[in-house]
């Protein structure tokens, strides 16, 4: 059946969305510049046109589904009103003998169901479209779920053996030392890379608890990975710069590590 079709291509769409937000840090930025109309080559080209086919299909199959419920609706009417003195006359003679125990409702319930459905899949968009963050950060800490060995690998060394000074060492490269005597941060220099999309560790900072805090930077960054020793948990900090990071959201992703953002 061609409505039911139209049904699955709009919800596949929907669900196609949202796997895509959360599997693809660029898709949110690149969604905001389709709907602006300013391209930009940063965001990538097939983006961009992967964007505005899948936006064509849902708002094309949503107006499909609401024309035939529309229309629907209005040839069920013109078929319902001719017969309504035929069913004035049967409810007499039922009221007469009690032998009439329903009413024909041609269409009636098909018609509840598919306004249901509509209500729903409304819902289930604006509930996308107000929660995108939300969706978003779930599928980063996914993603980052997947990447604690090379955050270890950072991060190990460190634990054992914090430096006092500027230096210079194999798993960070060259780095400077916050504040001078008793430091809490490297600024890092030359930032390692982290996994293939260019995800970037920019500074390191230690806790009096022992905990590791790695800043990320790159299309994937933005956030903070960190590591902490049972008991411990993350907390809003003032950093070796003096620079104040109020906690937002935690999210553990195993080993220890959890996924953080601060408001700074």
């Amino acid at each position: 059946m061609p409505g039911i079709r139209i049904w699955v291509l709009h919800l596949l769409s929907l669900a196609a969305f949202a796997v895509w937000l959360a599997a693809d840090p660029l898709f949110w930025p690149a969604l905001q510049e389709v709907s602006s109309g300013s391209l930009k080559a940063s965001s990538g080209g097939v983006r961009c046109w992967g964007i505005l086919l899948l936006l064509a299909i849902a708002v094309g199959s949503f107006l499909s589904l609401g024309w035939q419920f529309m229309w629907g609706g209005r040839l069920r009417l013109s078929r319902t009103v001719p017969a309504m003195g035929i069913c004035a006359s049967e409810v007499s003679r039922c009221k007469e003998r009690r032998a009439c125990t329903r009413l024909p409702e041609p269409g009636s319930s098909r018609s509840l169901r598919r306004l249901l459905a509509a209500t729903t899949v409304v819902a289930l968009w604006s509930a996308l479209c107000v929660q995108h963050e939300l969706v978003a950060w779930h599928g980063k800490r996914a993603r980052f779920a997947f990447r604690i060995a090379e955050l270890e690998s950072i991060a190990s060394p460190l634990r054992n053996d914090w430096p006092a000074r500027d230096g210079d060492l194999p798993q960070i490269g060259p780095f400077m030392a916050y504040p001078f005597g008793r430091p809490s941060t490297l600024v890092l220099l030359q930032a390692p890379q982290l996994a293939s999309q260019r995800i970037f560790v920019s500074a390191v900072e230690r806790c009096d608890d022992g905990a590791i805090k790695l800043q990320l930077t790159g299309t994937d960054g933005g956030d903070w990975a960190e590591w902490h020793p049972q008991g411990s948990h993350p907390k809003s900090f003032v950093g070796g710069l003096a620079d104040a990071h109020q906690l937002n959201v935690a999210s553990s992703i195993g080993d220890g590590w959890y996924l953080v953002r601060y408001e700074s």
